[in-house]
């Protein structure tokens, strides 16, 4: 019996140190799991930064482009509406300068309206022979005078209205009526035609430089906006991997804590579970010491009531 209860007793105090044991290990494992935890949340904290500094980068950069492409925009708008003022302007100056010419050339007019009246006055001879050559010589140059007058107060007004007014490129539009009192027609300015076909060919080929410029200008704009494109769908793309790439890593940290939790919780059983089974265990053992003692006592007491039956 004393043999037996000192294996058990044995038994015993192996099993508790084993306990002993496995609850240090489950410490130390605890100890790591919430280190790796801490290392993790470090970890997440870290990653989390990089990819709010990288929306953030991406963000601004899509915002530089889109400036970029409005300032691009309005410049082009500009060109074109300069354009437009240009070839006004220039259409402008050749019908101001057409009635300039037109307006310094009617100085020759009074010559020819002077032989009309010459011719008039030779067919009124016969009629009229009786007037004298001295008074005749003064009337004509009075009536001379006077249609040169008449005939530059009219260019004056028709030119003041062209200032005033904005004329379209087309000038076929614009006739001229043949009175008594103007004799202005498109025969007499033959020079002026040809200069100003000249200087309509000059105006042509200049706007189709500017024309052809322009169109240059767009094309070579429309290729950088295209590759300035093309750079930002692939930064968004490279971005956008990037991020399924850190939500796929997140995803498996997260795994990974939910298993760490599970072993955490593993452990904390465990170890409940040992602290639960130490206690039934030292009782036993107190009981299994209290027992040995008695019998000791008991044996101690009965030498002498054999004694004394003797």
């Amino acid at each position: 019996r004393w043999e037996e209860e000192y294996t058990v007793r044995v038994q015993l105090q192996d099993r508790v140190t084993e306990l002993q044991e496995e609850a240090q290990e489950a410490e130390a494992c605890q100890e790591e799991l919430a280190m790796k935890v801490e290392q993790l949340k470090a970890e997440l904290v870290v990653f989390k930064g990089l990819m709010s500094n990288n929306i953030t980068e991406l963000d601004t950069k899509i915002q530089e482009k889109a400036m970029k492409v409005d300032m691009d925009i309005c410049r082009r708008i500009d060109i074109t509406a300069k354009l437009c003022d240009v070839a006004q302007q220039r259409n402008c100056e050749d019908m101001i300068k057409m009635f300039q010419s037109l307006h310094l050339s009617p100085v020759k007019v009074p010559a020819s309206v002077g032989r009309k009246r010459e011719r008039k006055q030779v067919s009124d001879e016969d009629t009229s022979l009786s007037e004298s050559d001295a008074s005749r010589k003064p009337d004509e140059e009075e009536e001379d005078e006077t249609t040169a007058m008449s005939i530059n107060e009219e260019m004056q007004r028709m030119l003041n209205q062209l200032r005033e007014y904005d004329f379209e490129d087309d000038c076929d539009s614009l006739t001229w009526e043949e009175t008594e009192e103007t004799l202005l027609l498109w025969e007499d300015f033959s020079g002026y035609a040809i200069a100003a076909a000249e200087v309509q060919g000059e105006q042509d080929d200049s706007l189709e430089k500017v024309i052809k410029d322009t169109e240059s200008l767009f094309k070579s704009r429309e290729k950088e906006y295209q590759e300035t494109i093309d750079q930002i769908e692939l930064e968004l793309a490279t971005a956008k991997n990037d991020m399924n790439r850190h939500l796929h890593e997140y995803m498996e940290m997260c795994s990974m804590k939910r298993g760490l939790d599970v072993q955490m919780e593993t452990c904390r059983r465990l170890i409940t579970q040992s602290g639960d089974r130490k206690s039934p265990a030292f009782t036993s053992t107190s009981n299994s010491e209290s027992a040995p003692n008695e019998e000791s006592e008991e044996s101690d007491r009965d030498p002498p009531s054999d004694a004394s039956i003797r």
